[in-house]
């Protein structure tokens, strides 16, 4: 995400220019973005133009700039798509002040946001998620089978974000179509991963196709200098690839490596001392009422709800227990997968709660 404009003040109104370039940008804003924001943003509407000399009307469309205050919002996942409604504040030529309209935000789509407060906590949110707080990928993957390329990164609160999808024809080796499709593989990969950034890429497929895509980047010039840090992995999927002994050697230290080693934590305390750990939304939620939260571990899956209502209500437990001087550490379907088997909502407790499942009920 982009963020362009004049550097936004703790407690002061503000404006900012925004770029979303990725589709966790779009749910980081859906998240920041709330009812009574100013939205200015450009779009098109159909208008009616009518002939002077036969009366008959004729529909068009424009483009124009629309500033809406919103008083309602909506993010569609599948699409990428938040979606805005709210009245108009200026008037033009073919829009009236103050009747309502929608407007849509997606990746690449640039618009301003104005809100009357900022605080400090949406100051931090907006400069995480534009990489300001030094923010980064720990990994970068090129999952790879004939015909097709993924290009993903792993990030912070070990998230996995699907960058690109390339396909290719049917090839065969040093074939033009081999050569096109590594081209674009290739273009894709500098687009989305920048080695001066990302610590480690990883090249991985069951097929002999990673090594021929690795003898085509040994030919690449700006390459050579980095080439200690691609691995060839023999794997097929996120999964297998982020437990590959590899992979998770040049990982540690990194925020998904110690997220890892937290989920390993609350899985030894509900073995071990079962009074030091609960889960399931009410055991959890009785557990802060009392203050007892150390650490909340949470899936991507719960926060990213279709119900809005369960959303709002998994988002505001989470900035609870950070408010409350806890940690959160949420986990993508991948890395949380064992956590989502036991309701994917969790908590590492400051203090022994004997029976708490019994006090729940």
């Amino acid at each position: 995400m982009k963020l362009l404009g004049k550097k936004l003040l703790p407690n002061q109104p503000g404006t900012i220019a925004i770029i979303p370039e990725k589709p966790d940008d779009l749910w980081l804003l859906f998240n920041l973005i709330t009812k009574g924001d100013i939205i200015s943003t450009s779009t098109t509407r159909k208008i009616q133009n009518s002939s002077d000399s036969t009366n008959k009307k004729n529909n068009s469309r424009v483009k124009l700039d629309l500033e809406i205050k919103i008083t309602n919002l909506d993010y569609e996942k599948s699409s990428s798509i938040i979606r805005l409604r709210g009245k108009t504040i200026t008037s033009n030529e073919h829009v009236k002040s103050g009747v309502f309209h929608t407007l849509e935000l997606e990746i690449k789509k640039d618009f301003n946001l104005t809100k009357e407060i900022w605080d400090e906590e949406q100051i931090g949110i907006l400069k995480d998620g534009s990489g300001q707080n030094g923010s980064k990928s720990d990994l970068g993957i090129i999952l790879m089978k004939e015909g097709l390329a993924e290009i993903l990164l792993i990030g912070k609160n070990s998230t996995t974000t699907h960058c690109s999808t390339i396909r290719g024809d049917k090839m065969t080796k040093n074939s033009s179509n081999s050569k096109k499709f590594f081209e674009n593989v290739f273009v894709s990969f500098r687009k989305y991963i920048d080695m001066d950034i990302v610590p480690y890429v990883v090249i991985a497929s069951n097929e002999s196709i990673k090594d021929e895509f690795r003898v085509y980047l040994s030919k690449i010039k700006s390459i050579e200098s980095k080439k200690s840090r691609i691995l060839m992995v023999n794997k097929n999927n996120v999964k297998e690839i982020l437990t590959d002994k590899v992979v998770m050697n040049v990982m540690k230290g990194t925020k998904s490596e110690m997220d890892m080693k937290v989920l390993d934590e609350f899985m030894n305390l509900v073995v071990t001392k079962c009074d030091r750990a609960c889960y399931g939304t009410k055991s959890v939620e009785y557990a802060h009422d009392l203050m007892a939260i150390e650490t909340l571990l949470i899936t991507e899956e719960i926060l990213e709800n279709k119900d809005i209502k369960l959303r709002k209500k998994y988002l505001g437990l989470k900035k609870s227990v950070n408010e409350a001087g806890g940690k959160v550490v949420q986990f993508n379907d991948v890395e949380g997968h064992r956590l989502a088997q036991m309701t994917g909502v969790a908590a590492i407790l400051r203090f022994p709660i004997p029976n708490l499942e019994d006090l729940v009920l």
